[in-house]
């Protein structure tokens, strides 16, 4: 296919984003610009136009995908997924933050939004699926660290407090806030998340399941 026939290609596709009605027809065309559209103004525009105004679920769903596979450290692509991850319904939250995960590693733009909405925020599936997103795009950042601590004192939340601990799981050296933090989770935490607390602390050469108190202690040494 010529460049030229590939951007009429292109061009129809957009147009027909901005002008169909029909649910089935959007989600086909937002499928194909994700193929064709990576770094295409105009399409990343048209899509996000679709996934602030579909009243479908579904539709939304498969532009957000294709937004994942074309606005790779987009900011204006993170900023709606950002938006959805803060007002969308939960199965769209849980969408939005596994594509996040995959467009923003490392990404300073969307990590500073995330802190923000997390402190902000006093909505539970918004702090659920920021502690998510924050746990794959910026492992090991001290400012992204301190916010899931502060997450996890702010929340009382079984399933929030289980997204934070997985995000510690990758982190180098633990330092004593991030412990007290988890001793904070392990006085009223079920039993998944002790169980899983517990083979962290296998994993890095710990015995002591019971209680991370010893852990502290070895580490005030």
């Amino acid at each position: 296919m010529s460049n030229q026939q590939e951007q009429y290609n292109i061009d129809f596709l957009v147009q027909q984003l901005r002008t169909s009605q029909d649910n089935a027809v959007l989600k086909q065309t937002a499928k194909h610009l994700g193929f064709l559209g990576a770094n295409n103004p105009d399409v990343i525009a048209a899509l996000i136009h679709v996934v602030r105004t579909t009243i479908d679920e579904p539709t939304r769903w498969t532009v957000i995908q294709s937004l994942s596979e074309i606005g790779t450290d987009n900011n204006d692509v993170i900023q709606t997924l950002i938006e959805q991850l803060n007002t969308a319904r939960v199965p769209t939250r849980r969408i939005t933050a596994q594509n996040l995960a995959k467009i923003a590693v490392g990404n300073q733009y969307a990590i500073t939004i995330l802190i923000s909405l997390a402190q902000i925020t006093e909505e539970e599936h918004t702090r659920q699926y920021v502690a998510y997103s924050l746990g794959f795009i910026a492992k090991g950042n001290r400012e992204v660290v301190n916010t899931l601590i502060d997450l996890i004192y702010k929340s009382s939340n079984e399933y929030t407090h289980n997204l934070c601990v997985d995000a510690f799981t990758n982190l180098g050296e633990w330092n004593k806030d991030i412990i007290d933090a988890l001793i904070h989770i392990n006085q009223t935490a079920e039993f998944y998340t002790r169980f899983k607390m517990n083979r962290m602390l296998k994993k890095r050469g710990y015995t002591s399941y019971s209680s991370f108190r010893p852990f502290l202690e070895k580490i005030k040494e």
